[in-house]
């Protein structure tokens, strides 16, 4: 299987832990996702806001853009 640009990936709410901990990143006790190795350090989503494990939608291929998992942040990520 090849993977074009226009790959996605779907993973189920229960799988967010493991797929922030394959990134390095961990979340910290408010909830918010932070950098494993400096946990004073948190991620931002791509409209440049804290993002919570809650909140986690995805991120985009190729980067450390993180993605909210609501419909402005996917609309935002669509004209970029």
């Amino acid at each position: 299987m090849t993977m074009d640009e226009g790959a996605v990936i779907v993973f189920d709410k229960n799988a967010r832990k493991e797929i922030l901990d394959l990134l390095d990143k961990s979340v910290n006790d408010e909830g918010i996702i932070v950098e494993k190795e400096d946990p004073d350090v948190h991620v931002l989503a791509i409209d440049g806001t804290e993002l919570t494990l809650d909140e986690f939608g995805g991120v985009k291929k190729g980067s450390e853009v993180f993605i909210k998992s609501d419909l402005v942040s996917l609309m935002r990520l669509a004209r970029r």
